[in-house]
């Protein structure tokens, strides 16, 4: 259980799954342009080739008092506009936990951890760092 919301009407729980599934939805727009990763940007070739970046995201989503912190490791194809992409995700998980959960956000970060190729290979950055306040 990530937070229970009560009011008159009865209790709300929300759990860190329901989270998870707002996150990968808000990946779905950006398929085989930006995926989650673990906090090293480490992605063996294979699970590349695979195209299983998910096997290993690590996401750090925590409650500061009554507001929602998400940390996200990401790592991005060679080219494309990683401002962008970055600030659509971060629009997309703003927007379903402000409207659909009614919870307060204080911060969504996203780490850029690494690049990759169009041969699949990945080069690791020194971790950028985009917030959304």
């Amino acid at each position: 259980m990530l937070t229970q919301i009560k009011d008159n009407m009865g209790t709300l729980t929300v759990s860190r799954q329901i989270i998870d599934q707002i996150i990968e939805h808000a990946f779905e727009p950006l398929e085989g342009k930006l995926w989650l990763a673990n906090y090293r940007g480490a992605v063996s070739d294979v699970l590349v080739k695979l195209g299983g970046f998910d096997a290993i995201a690590e996401k750090k989503v925590e409650m500061h008092g009554d507001k929602l912190f998400i940390r996200l490791y990401v790592v991005s194809r060679l080219g494309e506009s990683i401002t962008e992409n970055c600030v659509l995700v971060m629009q997309r998980i703003a927007k379903d936990v402000t409207q659909l959960l009614e919870l307060s956000l204080e911060n969504i970060e996203i780490r850029i951890t690494g690049t990759v190729s169009k041969n699949n290979n990945i080069a690791m950055l020194n971790d950028r760092k985009i917030t959304y306040e």
